[in-house]
């Protein structure tokens, strides 16, 4: 008798299971948030840039203390955070015994999306080479867009006897791009 009850239940199944073979697959609904927009790329210091910088020196030997004005333009290469350029830059100041200082410097730190801190250091000139020198110094740099820059900067210039710590604002203009 259990057979029979078996067998009945499913012949009476069967019908059922041909009917759902015959319906179409059912439909995947990708619920809402799912699908969502690409994960925006991290500002990149990349490019060429050029700006103006002003400050203040504090000078030994025939330097005396003054201010520090000029302009700078340079070239940054980054991968990943890490952010490697050269910057060249001529100021005018007001340290005695010269009128103008030049630099050509490398520079590299690391970039943490907008915020970039760096390290830099290179050979100074005063007074377009009368005198050859060196300068170090760092810095940090934040992109407000996605072309300007401000930051703020020390450096120190150093001509033998003659030195100069600095202390001064940046503002850069970033053409940007992939390099």
């Amino acid at each position: 008798m259990l057979r029979k009850i078996a067998s009945a239940s499913a012949l009476a199944l069967l019908p059922n299971l041909t009917a759902a073979a015959d319906l179409p697959p059912p439909i995947t609904v990708v619920p809402p948030g799912v699908l969502t927009a690409p994960m925006p790329i991290a500002f990149s210091f990349s490019g060429f840039y050029f700006g103006g910088h002003g400050g203040y020196g504090f000078g030994t030997g025939l330097f005396t203390d003054g201010a520090i004005v000029g302009g700078h333009a340079g070239v940054n290469w980054q991968y990943g955070g890490f952010v490697f350029g050269f910057e060249g830059g001529g100021s005018w100041v007001d340290w005695s015994d010269i009128d103008s200082v030049q630099t050509a410097r490398v520079r590299t730190g690391f970039a943490f999306d907008r915020f970039l801190a760096y390290g830099t250091g290179g050979i100074a000139t005063k007074e377009f080479v009368k005198l050859v020198g060196w300068i170090a110094g760092g810095g940090v740099e934040y992109a407000l867009t996605d072309h300007w820059t401000v930051g703020v900067e020390y450096l120190h210039y150093d001509f033998a006897d003659d030195d100069s710590d600095v202390i001064r604002g940046r503002v850069s203009y970033l053409f940007g791009g992939d390099l």
